[in-house]
């Protein structure tokens, strides 16, 4: 059932603009977390869903947590482009201007 909701939610953000909010968590054992949540309208409400709970193998940096969301929407053929904002918390690793997530997502 849960792959049914994930293929439905990506089918839909395929063709809809949508924030994208991003959070990283260390989890014991010194585990890499990276959580991506969707905002979109669908049918005049606002609609936010856990779009994925990914591992972030390698580091924290920006550009190893761009790798992944960037292969995840490869994978779904959902374009860059329909992001039309990004939360985060602000962490340089996010918000750095040269090597941060959102510059990779530029």
């Amino acid at each position: 059932m849960g792959k049914d909701i994930e293929d439905s939610l990506c089918s839909l953000l395929k063709t809809t603009q949508f924030s994208l909010q991003l959070d990283e968590s260390i989890l014991p054992g010194n585990e890499a977390l990276l959580l991506a949540y969707v905002r979109f309208i669908k049918d005049e409400q606002m609609v936010q869903e856990l779009l994925f709970a990914k591992e972030l193998i390698t580091d924290t940096k920006g550009e190893s947590t761009f790798r992944v969301l960037k292969e995840f929407f490869a994978e779904k053929e959902i374009p860059l482009t329909n992001i039309i904002s990004v939360a985060t918390d602000g962490a340089p690793a996010m918000t750095g201007s040269h090597r941060g997530f959102i510059a990779y997502l530029k």
